[in-house]
């Protein structure tokens, strides 16, 4: 998936009258039961929403329900709380605030935006499991590690220099020359 991220958009999508600001109290219109609360981390601009009577939390991607930087556990979707997808989470900091906002809620159940829904005992210890662990769990190298991009609302500010990761370079290197032993040998 980081290989693909040059191709995704670096800027806001204009979608004219059609997406209106949320009001500033937390309220969502034509939801009254929900409220919404910034989590900002895996974006700049993200959001979940809340309703508090039966504890349902929509988390999007502040934190998700499969390992999604792999393909088997994506397809799978072996349920567990996992951290923001590393692909595009551009500040890890956020990203810890909001998933510790979160816990602080009585969530009896969560859906995200990558897995299958969770709940109850398996959702709060698994919440309290990725907080405690963080520093384990959150990548060791990349670009957003330990800083942050800077967007605002016309889209990116600036981001941090490319960091050089030596697996994805031998990787290249490697996929290159199998290629063109291929191609050679396919010419003869």
């Amino acid at each position: 998936m980081s290989y693909l991220s040059p191709v995704y958009p670096r800027g806001p999508i204009n979608l004219g009258r059609r997406a209106l600001a949320l009001p500033a109290d937390g309220s969502v219109p034509g939801m009254p039961d929900w409220r919404w609360m910034a989590t900002p981390g895996h974006s700049p601009g993200h959001v979940a929403f809340y309703r508090e009577v039966d504890g349902v939390l929509l988390a999007g991607d502040a934190f998700v329900t499969t390992r999604q930087e792999s393909v088997l556990a994506a397809l799978a979707k072996w349920p567990l709380v996992w951290r923001p997808p590393a692909y595009y989470t551009c500040d890890w900091h956020a990203a810890r605030e909001s998933i510790e906002q979160l816990v602080t809620l009585k969530l009896e159940m969560a859906a995200t935006g990558h897995g299958i829904p969770l709940y109850g005992e398996q959702l709060q210890q698994g919440l309290a499991h990725l907080l405690q662990h963080w520093d384990e769990i959150i990548p060791r190298h990349g670009r957003y590690r330990d800083r942050a991009a800077r967007t605002d609302s016309y889209g990116v500010v600036s981001l941090p220099p490319r960091v050089f990761n030596p697996y994805y370079a031998a990787t290249t290197v490697l996929a290159a020359a199998a290629c063109t032993t291929w191609l050679l040998r396919r010419r003869r």
